[in-house]
């Protein structure tokens, strides 16, 4: 996920700046916090003097709305510098980009400080930065399934960036075609609803967002085929049998069956994906030349899903198909 300040082109440094105060006063206030005072130095930095609402402790945020670069160390060892210098009880970086390599490495040895020490100094990269607001109300969270739905799959969105602009804050992902991105699907990050309005839709693709490159016309929503089904000419379902005895011509008693642990226990797995909720997959086939056992195999199956081990087990229904 990825957060971008995105403005109008034609907007002045000072409408930025604002833009990303909007953001960090947002964040604050999701944590009970507000602002005291503002030491303005770019358009995309600003540092603020925050006190609790209800503690009174008094914290130091630095906010940096990079976009092209990362976050390097020295910015961090310059916040721990400010934090001691200025004596303050806690110090902030509220980032919308992300960490670099040594960046990373100081917030990990930061964090392996003393406790008292190590929460002295707050790291909120973008995905912190996100998980804050729907965690607080702000916004909700990215709205893959409403997507997923209305564009007629998940492989077809791209990458989702929370945008931050004077129309509002919106979820966006590029619609792919081909695998490559072509459009855009925006969402009020508010209450995720789809934003259908032609003249917001065409303000947001003038800002200087990422995805200004791409179309932010509505794509028509996928319509589902709908098939109609032949009952007539099904065909039914039996129970695989087998042999007497060993010697016997029909597929192998499970008690006589021989190998294939290995893709048994696969197919017991597969079960327990199902059960545990970790797959959306609900039909399997067995397949192979004929005389190769696949009878046998689901035999197999069916007694040891019946077995004592297994007996009390909520095992999915299932019908497998020999091929």
């Amino acid at each position: 996920m990825k957060i971008e300040v995105a403005l109008h082109k034609s907007s002045t440094t000072k409408e930025r700046g604002d833009l990303l105060e909007s953001l960090t006063e947002k964040l604050l206030s999701a944590q009970s916090y507000e602002v005291i005072k503002e030491i303005r130095f770019t358009a995309v930095e600003l540092d603020l003097l925050c006190r609790h609402k209800i503690s009174g402790k008094e914290i130091y945020v630095e906010c940096k709305a990079y976009r092209d670069k990362k976050i390097d160390a020295n910015i961090l060892k310059n916040l721990a510098g400010t934090l001691f210098l200025k004596n303050y009880a806690e110090a902030w970086l509220i980032s919308t980009s992300e960490y670099g390599k040594e960046a990373k490495g100081f917030t990990n040895e930061w964090k392996a400080k003393e406790k008292e020490q190590a929460t002295r100094l707050s790291f909120y990269d973008p995905k912190r930065v996100i998980e804050s607001l729907i965690s607080s109300g702000v916004i909700k969270k990215q709205p893959v399934d409403l997507a997923a739905e209305y564009i007629g799959s998940e492989n077809l969105i791209g990458e989702w960036v929370l945008l931050i602009t004077y129309y509002g804050i919106f979820w966006a992902a590029a619609t792919l075609a081909g695998g490559i991105p072509s459009g855009v699907l925006c969402y009020y990050a508010k209450n995720n609803e789809l934003v259908d309005d032609a003249d917001l839709l065409s303000n947001l693709a003038n800002t200087d967002t990422s995805l200004n490159t791409l179309n932010f016309k509505i794509p028509k929503a996928n319509k589902t085929k709908l098939v109609e089904m032949d009952f007539i000419k099904t065909t039914s379902v039996v129970q695989v049998q087998t042999g007497e005895a060993w010697s016997d011509y029909r597929p192998a008693r499970p008690e006589d069956f021989v190998g294939r642990i290995k893709d048994i226990n696969y197919v017991f797995d597969f079960f327990k994906s199902v059960r545990e909720d970790s797959t959306k997959t609900r039909i399997f086939a067995v397949t192979g030349n004929s005389g190769m056992g696949k009878s046998s195999f689901i035999a197999k199956l069916r007694s040891k899903a019946e077995n004592y081990q297994n007996k009390n087990r909520d095992h999915p229904e299932f019908c497998v198909t020999a091929i």
